[in-house]
């Protein structure tokens, strides 16, 4: 994993009060990420493979509270697993892509706001597959802290809004508004030394 890659997998954790690379923690395996005012938020990215990263979040009690996989095969780390620590338990629950979609998609400001919008359209999906995912989607948000449910609705946006402005479709629209650019700027300058011919 090189240092961009590792850069932007942090920015999606990060919240106003950003994660800091702790050379005392950080070994050959992982990379440890700690937040200056609490010792015990740690942030820490574990290199797995050649292609894949595990990432650990912790809470001001050390507790690990979210644990994400990424892949590194292409220009940004593409998420592939998603973990968070279920309430008053000690296990993980698991998020798959159609359900991490929903949450980037109706994620709110609150927990309360976030599975009152699912809430709103369960009655209207008419696929039985969709209402399923939108029912445990909502299961699953419900089980979660209000603050774990906050900072994967965060993490989640931060995320695909990166991949959406790194996308292949934005890249190459971007490359076609390059291109036109300097034929406009050509056109430009050739009309102008016609004038000065004439």
């Amino acid at each position: 994993m090189n240092r961009k890659q590792e850069q932007q997998i942090v920015d999606y954790y990060s919240t106003a009060n950003k994660y800091i690379r702790s050379k005392t923690h950080s070994n050959a395996h992982q990379t440890v990420f700690t937040k200056e005012s609490d010792k015990f938020q740690w942030l820490v990215l574990e290199q797995k493979s050649q292609c894949e990263v595990e990432v650990r979040q912790t809470d001001r009690h050390g507790t690990i509270t979210a644990r994400d996989n990424y892949e590194l095969t292409r220009n940004i780390p593409k998420c592939v697993g998603v973990e968070r620590l279920c309430e008053g338990a000690n296990f993980q629950i698991p998020f798959n892509a159609d359900e991490i979609n929903l949450i980037y998609q109706f994620g709110e400001q609150s927990k309360a706001e976030t599975c009152a919008s699912l809430s709103a359209i369960l009655p209207q999906v008419k696929d039985s597959n969709t209402k399923q995912i939108v029912s445990t989607t909502l299961k699953k948000l419900n089980s979660l802290s209000e603050e774990s449910c906050m900072e994967l609705i965060a993490t989640t946006k931060r995320r695909k809004l990166t991949e959406r402005d790194h996308s292949i479709k934005a890249r190459l629209a971007r490359a076609k508004e390059q291109q036109k650019k300097p034929i406009v700027t050509e056109r430009k300058q050739q009309k102008r030394k016609a004038g000065i011919e004439l």
